[in-house]
């Protein structure tokens, strides 16, 4: 059998590894999810400028993006402890959201992310993971990515995800933060 597979309309996760230093958000464990603290970047420009500058990178040359600037509107550090999850959710009022890894170890047992497939919601019928061979990218339900030092993860804000369970007795820690275009974009039709 000849057949090809167009991937129209992926939702793409983008990883990126970042090489730059961005160890002073290392040992911040004041840094808790309060909304005074929901732009916590501000108290760290450099790394802010780093992983700004890497998602522009990225929106140009990977996405397909023409050069434009971005803005970094929310972030936050997220800790976990042995036990803990997130709930689903996804970023409202965002263009596209990041999760950055920042600790130098994430031990085995660590809670990974997983990403809810978006066209779930649009399909009446679909297969559990009983009615499939393997998971691949159009089949499955969801995609889970464990975490790793200086890990970038670059998703469009509309798809749901969370952190699964955490098993480890060493916190687990990592950035998230949501970024929109500036300037004028889109079309203007009257």
């Amino acid at each position: 059998m000849n057949y090809n597979v167009v991937p129209a309309f992926p939702s793409s996760i983008i990883q990126v590894y970042v090489e730059e230093d961005t160890s002073e958000l290392l040992g911040n464990g004041d840094d808790t999810v309060t909304p005074q603290r929901r732009r916590i970047l501000e108290k760290y420009p450099e790394s802010k400028k780093i992983l700004l500058n890497a998602f522009t990178s990225v929106a140009e040359k990977v996405i397909g993006y023409k050069k434009r600037d971005y803005e970094i509107t929310t972030s936050w550090i997220t800790y976990m402890n042995r036990g803990e999850q997130s709930l689903v959710h996804n970023h409202k009022n965002s263009f596209w959201s990041c999760v950055y890894y920042f600790q130098d170890e994430y031990p085995e047992g660590t809670g990974g992310i997983s990403f809810v497939n978006p066209n779930i919601d649009k399909m009446d019928f679909y297969y559990s993971d009983d009615d499939i061979n393997g998971p691949n990218n159009i089949n499955s339900m969801s995609c889970l990515l464990t975490p790793s030092p200086n890990l970038l993860l670059i998703f469009p804000s509309y798809l749901e995800h969370q952190v699964l369970h955490h098993n480890n007795d060493n916190p687990r820690c990592s950035l998230a933060f949501n970024i929109i275009p500036l300037g004028t974009y889109g079309l203007l039709h009257y």
